[in-house]
């Protein structure tokens, strides 16, 4: 690898990552890299690739790494596009876009020129070739995930060569979820719509009604989701309806980072720290939570309505199920939490997706419902996760590729009915598997 390339910290910064090690957002997953690189072009990074391609050594392109999984962690060569960001061209509702652009930065963008972005998911800070890896998605059954919104893709493949998919090309299929693993992706053009704005209702409903009614829910609104506090008696219905109405009035500037700086950044923390010295204290705390997320008749853009602010630091894992399986797959872990005993101190979060036809996609081949399970919690975090997983297993469930999962190959290839062309399509781009890690190899196999 050339000598001299400029050298750039992981994008997510903390003190202990300036030493060049990778660290994901949940902090379960660092790696030491042998260097880090930061090309100012794409002819830049085909120049690294290439050397890579001759030397057989290992690049991996890290986006904002807001991941819980390993999928972002390079091992040799790490490589970000932070300098290759910003909007190529909008054409006809079609916005070019380089790779390496943050979420929150192309809603800004676009927002400026009467356009948006009809899906988001709920955080911001990813970068939009790292959403598209993952399937990142929202909570809708009139649209898919925010993968569904790519209609074309360039992107370098291992032997330095570009590679550029269009409508037409069933290889769109392949990168519409690429996982990191077909190239470096350098320029997306995704789907827009003329900016609008929602109005948000929440419903509390007795959770015991829940899972009966999770078609029914998913139907009621073009974007609604389901929260459940563990240890509550309701669960939160949030609806989203389009509006033409102004506004609602929201906090001054001064105010909202007086809210970021106290709240997220302390009261949060040190009410979370407690909750960890003290797990008894949970169903008291969750109640006193529970009641702060029901709020009044909200409007706004949609981008704003449809994200959240970005919580403490907590662990994640995720569970797709097709859509007739929800009520199931719900029941499942609101009981499961009381037969194991433990305290669970974030929401369980239940979202719809569109079905789709992307080959590495969760929602591929039908509309799906994806289960979120959260904690703060570390003490709790492996008996939690594992038995969700021995719930969600015998429904088929798909994993989340950016949230925690365990999932072998062998696994991966019998849920997934495209997951052999995937592969076959990688052989042809990366047969030396310049752009794979560990968790590509145990995912997708050797």
């Amino acid at each position: 690898m050339r000598t001299g390339a400029k050298w750039l910290g992981p994008p997510l910064r903390a003190p202990r990552e300036r030493s060049g090690r990778f660290v994901n957002y949940a902090r379960t997953v660092t790696t030491t890299p042998r260097a880090w690189l930061s090309p100012q072009s794409e002819d830049e990074l085909a120049h690294y690739v290439r050397e890579a391609w001759e030397s057989g050594r290992r690049v991996h392109l890290v986006g904002a790494g807001h991941s819980w999984s390993e999928i972002a962690a390079p091992e040799d060569v790490a490589v970000t596009l932070d300098r290759l960001t910003g909007i190529v061209g909008n054409d006809d509702g079609r916005v070019r876009v380089r790779a390496g652009t943050r979420l929150r930065d192309l809603n800004a963008a676009l927002a400026e020129q009467g356009r948006a972005l009809p899906i988001v998911g709920s955080i911001s800070q990813q970068s939009v070739a790292g959403l598209i890896a993952t399937g990142t998605h929202g909570s809708s059954l009139a649209h898919g995930n925010m993968s569904s919104l790519v209609l074309a893709v360039r992107a370098i493949a291992a032997d330095g060569s570009t590679v550029q998919v269009a409508e037409g090309d069933e290889r769109l299929d392949a990168f519409q979820v690429h996982l990191g693993a077909l190239g470096a992706i350098t320029e997306l053009t995704l789907r827009t719509v003329p900016a609008f704005s929602l109005a948000e209702t929440i419903e509390q409903l007795p959770v015991e009604q829940v899972a009966a009614r999770i078609e029914e829910i998913g139907r009621s609104a073009e974007y609604v989701k389901v929260w459940w506090v563990p240890h509550t008696p309701h669960a939160l219905v949030f609806r989203y309806e389009r509006t033409d109405e102004p506004t609602t009035r929201r906090p001054s500037p001064a105010t909202q980072r007086l809210i970021e700086n106290w709240g997220q950044r302390a009261v949060l923390p040190a009410w979370l720290a407690l909750q960890r010295r003290r797990p008894a204290m949970v169903p008291f705390f969750n109640t006193t939570m529970a009641r702060t997320l029901v709020k009044q008749r909200r409007v706004g853009a949609s981008t704003m309505m449809l994200s959240t602010a970005d919580p403490v630091r907590h662990y994640e894992t995720e569970a797709a199920v097709a859509l007739a399986s929800g009520g199931d797959a719900f029941e499942r872990t609101v009981k499961l939490i009381d037969r194991i005993g433990i305290r669970v101190n974030f929401i369980v979060e239940l979202r719809y997706v569109k079905g789709d036809g992307a080959w590495m996609s969760p929602a591929y081949g039908g509309d799906a419902v994806q289960l979120g399970a959260y904690t703060a919690l570390p003490a709790q975090r492996r008996a939690y996760f594992d038995a969700f997983w021995q719930e969600m297993r015998p429904l088929g469930a798909r994993p989340h590729w950016g949230k925690e999962l365990d999932h072998h190959a062998e696994e991966i290839f019998a849920l997934y009915p495209m997951a052999a062309r995937f592969t076959a399509l990688r052989d042809e781009l990366d047969p030396r598997r310049v752009y794979a890690n560990r968790f590509l190899d145990r995912v997708l196999g050797l």
